[in-house]
Formats: structure tokens, sequence, C-alpha cells
């Protein structure tokens, strides 16, 4: 973590310079703001989580939300999200022609703030971002199955939604640093962006239930990839510059 954050300080006055460079976006605009959505996939883990000497398997789930890009130049702006991802972890175990598959979700609510740098040109660039992502989990879903020679035998899950006072497995919150990567891409009235994400989890969100390692700290890591379009919303020029 220490080594992604020192290149990120390392690369940030370059970013910057490369931002107060003549281009077309700078030289007419001092803010571009834009708007999107966001989705796409990724694999999600716990840390320190064990279950008979296995320590669980990446568990493939979806992520949505939505974008706000305040743009201060064709290199660096800033970027607000409202995202909603589903992380947890999931354990498979293979006894001859028997098959048990855990899988534990966790519903998460994002909403991540991040620094946004780029290289290249207005039609097409390479991108950067870096920042924290403060969250609400607002449940949790465990599922057990079994499968014999491929055919389900047993199935049973239990879904616990956080609203009302119970004795809940995880805390309400978490918070996570979030780093990503990608391209991005001029179509039509907007910017068309892919890319790859990791989200690694700063605290603790077990109380009760814990899966291995009782004594320790069991936290998030997902990575994820995401495609995003995001629509060139409004401009302020330099001789307009007094609000949206």
């Amino acid at each position: 973590m220490k080594n992604y954050l020192f290149t990120f300080l390392l690369l940030l006055p370059s970013f910057i310079a490369l931002g107060e460079s003549a281009d077309s976006i700078s030289q007419s605009d001092n803010v571009r703001l834009y708007s999107g959505f966001r989705f796409g996939f990724g694999g999600a883990k716990q840390r320190n989580t064990v279950i008979d000497g296995n320590d669980g398997k990446f568990a493939l789930n979806p992520n949505m939300g939505a974008t706000l890009w305040l743009r201060f130049n064709q290199h660096i702006g800033l970027m607000f999200e409202a995202n909603y991802s589903l992380k947890g972890i999931k354990f498979k175990k293979e006894y001859k022609d028997t098959l048990s598959i855990y899988q534990r979700r966790l519903h998460y609510i994002e909403i991540p703030a991040l620094i946004h740098a780029s290289i290249g040109t207005q039609k097409f660039n390479e991108f950067f971002e870096f920042g924290i992502a403060p969250s609400y989990v607002s449940g949790i879903y465990d599922q057990t199955s079994i499968f014999v020679e491929k055919e389900v035998v047993t199935s049973s899950s239990q879904q616990l939604i956080y609203n009302r006072p119970l004795p809940l497995p995880t805390s309400r919150f978490d918070m996570s640093i979030l780093m990503g990567a990608g391209m991005s891409i001029l179509k039509g009235p907007g910017l068309l962006h892919i890319g790859f994400r990791t989200n690694v989890g700063l605290l603790d969100i077990y109380r009760l239930n814990r899966i291995g390692y009782i004594n320790q700290n069991q936290r998030q890591f997902t990575f994820q990839i995401q495609i995003a379009y995001l629509w060139h919303v409004k401009s302020i020029t330099k001789k307009s510059s007094l609000g949206l």
C-alpha cells in the first residue's frame, strides 16, 4: 500500500504539469462537468479467512453506480460516485463425487471520492485514479449448496437486511482505499471509460460469526473490471466562471 501511495505522489506533479500545458480543453474551459453511469464485475475476498485449511476463493460479484466528474482540464480532475456492489467470499470443497460450496455475500453502498489524472489527447488517453471509499454495509447473505455428480442435492440460504436492531454479524460501516487505471475514448457527447480497480478494505467488519481466524481482523479485498460512459453536461469558460 505504501508503495502505491509513494508512486502516486511521485507522478502527481507530472500530471499537474501536463494539465497546465496548452491543449484544446484547458485553453477553452476552466472546468468541465460530466455525469454518467458505471457498471462491471469483479472478484471479492476476505482476508484472514479460513475454513478447514482453505483460505477461500474470489467470488464473482457485480457492481454499478452513478458518477459525477469535475474535470479541471484535460489531465486532472475529481470524481465522486455512489455505487452498489456485492462483496464476500466463496469456499469450495470436493470429496469424490460430492462438491460443497459455501458463499457469503455482503451488500455494500459506497461513496468514493477520487483524484482522476490522465495522459493523452482529447480523443484518447490513459488514466489513473486514487481515493477513498466510505461504505455502508446494508445486509449479508449466506448460501450453502451440495452437489453430487453435478446435481443439486441440498441448498440453504439466510438473508439479513439491516433494517432493525439485531445482533448483526458485521459492522455497518467500512472504509477502503481505491486505486484504478484504464483508458478513456471520446464517443459522441461524452467519454467511454474502460478500466480496472482495486478496493482494499481498511477496517475489520465483523462483530460475530467470523469465518476462520477469530482473533484476527477480517477485511474486504476486491478487484473490478468496469465500463463507464460519462456525458459532458456543462463547461465553465474563463469568461463565465461565476458558477454552473
